[in-house]
């Protein structure tokens, strides 16, 4: 008999339009999979969350609780989910930080992250994107990490990797060392890179 530490992961899902058609297909695929996967693996949950925007509104959508939703819901209800809005970023990082699973002795805690783009979020009187948009997710990932939380992010794109591109610079910003640049073909290195953090003793 294996024995593994307790787990949590919280993936949260750009779910902006830019995130639309191949990009949105295979990332859906995967982080189905990775709930499938936690549903049959005991001491792991997961937590699933999109953020997008909607009536000029940062807009989250907490759809999957694995505490507490069978994974039924998922087959039911997320082939209805699709991309739309804007890329809040950091401003949905603040707001669902209370729901992150901190670390104790008897468990890890994990954070990923799931995006195609740099934070954009125009509205009537102000303006959220550019260095002051990314600083501000930096500030709001290293809260999470000050937690005991380990981030893991994945910039996911369809027209190759560039590493010298302004959105690479701009992802290396937000999420430091954790940042990863990843083709939308390859989508399954996030799976892969799940399994050898969940089967770690």
């Amino acid at each position: 008999i294996d024995s593994y530490k307790k787990a949590n992961l919280h993936i949260s899902v750009d779910a902006s339009s830019s995130m639309g058609g191949e990009k949105w297909e295979k990332t859906m695929t995967n982080t189905v999979a990775i709930l499938k996967a936690v549903d049959m693996i005991p001491n792991l949950h997961v937590q699933v969350t999109f953020r997008l925007t909607q009536d000029s509104k940062p807009y989250i959508v907490m759809a999957y609780d694995s505490r507490i939703d069978k994974f039924s819901k998922v087959k039911q209800m997320f082939p209805a989910l699709g991309p739309s809005g804007t890329t809040p970023e950091g401003l949905c990082f603040e707001a669902i930080m209370k729901e992150f699973v901190p670390i104790n002795n008897d468990l890890d805690s994990y954070f990923l992250n799931l995006s195609d783009g740099q934070p954009y979020f125009p509205g009537k009187g102000f303006y959220y994107g550019g260095h002051t948009a990314e600083k501000h997710t930096n500030k709001m990932v290293k809260m999470i990490e000050n937690m005991g939380i380990q981030t893991l992010a994945y910039f996911i794109t369809d027209w190759g990797i560039d590493e010298d591109s302004s959105d690479a610079r701009a992802f290396r910003t937000m999420y430091g060392k954790a940042a990863k640049m990843i083709d939308v073909k390859n989508v399954n290195q996030i799976t892969k890179t799940m399994n050898q953090l969940f089967l770690q003793k």
